[in-house]
């Protein structure tokens, strides 16, 4: 039997080769199969020498690129509680002054005083007061609050979920939109206002806006279609933004060109945190707070626009990608309802926050 490779245009005939080498269609397939093989462990190989490289061997100490300039800010919203609050203290160890906000004036002013009893630093925190979930926010405002500050750092923490026993359309209107307002309009808007300032700081030394995704993003789940559908946007939302800080038409009407020197965006995936809202222990798959935040602020400046912190999270992504659909939707029911019995039914609860 005469074997061919059909390509476009004449037909490529491989018999007379097979002939004059001595081979057989067997070992063609074999020889073929084998390179395939090799190709496959090549692609594996390397992807586990980067996930060594990336949770053990990387530098950790990147994010003293924006310690730089005159007293450099850190911007971390949702800071009263759980990762913010860890976070908050991180960063506030490492050097950086702070910008903290929270929804109560009283439970903000406490974790100052906390960070500043805690810490030698002598760093200046300020703060500002905002409830995520309303439509009334002046953005433009807190804005111009700190306008002239050398923020070098923003991370976009706020957001939550409340899950329930009620279905989609026993929620009210304003339920939803509280959901949405917080985790996907609260983030997207407070940047929006501070980029004309933070686009004046890239300029002269990096900056970082990061966004807290959570692993639900790619996962339907009952109860909570808003918080996933919000984080899926959230996902988009910091690649998109770091590629449209790069490109700039020419005004002169030449090529389109692209920027140095722009706001770097990253997208933070996270999975389930110990905080004050999850009250499940810490376990290989379950950080404490503190414990995330440390390999969270490791990862600032590695140069990836999409970053899983925390080794568990990233195993149990990759598992769960990994597994059938059927599986996936079966071992999240069961999880939800888990949830559920454990935390309280109907409490505002932080999961994947």
């Amino acid at each position: 039997m005469v074997a061919h490779i059909m390509l476009p245009g004449p037909t490529l005939s491989v018999g007379p080769f097979l002939r004059r080498s001595g081979l057989s269609n067997v070992d063609v397939m074999q020889d073929l199969l084998s390179v395939i093989g090799f190709l496959f462990c090549l692609y594996h190989f390397r992807s586990l020498l980067d996930v060594i490289w990336f949770y053990y061997l990387r530098p950790t100490d990147t994010y003293r690129k924006y310690l730089t300039g005159p007293r450099p800010y850190a911007l971390i919203t949702g800071a009263t509680d759980g990762i913010g609050k860890a976070l908050a203290k991180e960063l506030y160890d490492k050097g950086f002054n702070l910008i903290v906000h929270g929804r109560n004036e009283e439970k903000i002013l406490s974790v100052i005083d906390e960070l500043k009893s805690c810490s030698s630093s002598g760093g200046e925190v300020r703060y500002f007061v905002a409830d995520a979930g309303r439509d009334d926010v002046d953005f433009e405002e807190i804005a111009r609050k700190f306008e002239g500050l050398n923020v070098t750092l923003m991370v976009n923490n706020v957001g939550g979920i409340k899950i329930r026993l009620e279905r989609f359309d026993e929620w009210t209107e304003e339920e939803h939109l509280i959901q949405v307002r917080t985790n996907a309009i609260f983030p997207t808007l407070l940047t929006r206002a501070f980029l004309s300032s933070l686009r004046a700081t890239a300029r002269e030394r990096p900056v970082l806006v990061a966004f807290m995704g959570s692993t639900s993003d790619e996962t339907a789940m009952p109860r909570i279609p808003l918080y996933t559908a919000s984080k899926a946007y959230v996902r988009q939302l910091a690649p998109s933004l770091h590629a449209d800080e790069r490109f700039e038409i020419d005004p002169n009407g030449g090529h389109d060109r692209n920027i140095d020197g722009a706001i770097e965006f990253t997208l933070v995936h996270l999975g389930s945190v110990r905080s004050g809202l999850i009250v499940a222990p810490v376990n290989f798959w379950r950080p404490s707070s503190e414990e995330f935040a440390k390999k969270l602020v490791g990862t600032f400046g590695c140069g990836r626009r999409y970053v899983v912190p925390y080794f568990g999270h990233a195993v149990a992504l990759k598992m769960r990608r990994s597994w059938p659909e059927w599986y996936v939707e079966r071992e999240v029911l069961k999880s939800t309802r888990a949830h559920l019995d454990r935390e309280g039914r109907g409490r505002l609860a932080g999961l994947g926050e």
